[in-house]
């Protein structure tokens, strides 16, 4: 392990930390493909466990289908209802959730905090 890891665990354990104070947001997390929930942001209402399975379950599954003929990369999905959004975007450790209001557009904030975890997750340390 490379004096680099602790700094860089804590890095991506800090980053939904941003997506969830944006406006209109009402929280963030960082679930593994499995659903373990790696960093989370959310309210006490919100059942972290229940949102890190589904999360999982769909980011697999648009993995999966984004490997049939005619699908591209599976970057960011939207799923939208009456109370709200979901918007969870795809990395190399996983999925960022992010749950906004109804009408709140926080596509933007995703795809930085995935950047930001693909750049901590991928950069190089010093063995």
């Amino acid at each position: 392990m490379s004096a680099d890891t602790p700094r860089r665990a804590h890095d991506v354990r800090a980053l939904p930390r941003a997506p969830a104070e944006a406006e209109g947001v009402c929280g963030a997390l960082l679930v593994a493909p499995d659903g373990l929930v790696i960093a989370s942001h959310l309210p006490e209402s919100v059942s972290v466990e229940a949102l890190s399975a589904l999360a999982a379950t769909l980011g697999r599954e648009l993995e999966l289908r984004a490997a049939l003929p005619g699908h591209g990369p599976f970057v960011t999905a939207r799923f939208a209802g009456e109370t709200g959004t979901m918007i969870l975007g795809a990395t190399a450790i996983g999925f960022v959730v992010v749950l906004a209001r109804a009408g709140a557009d926080v596509t933007d904030d995703v795809r930085v905090a995935a950047a930001a975890i693909e750049r901590a997750w991928r950069r190089p340390s010093l063995a």
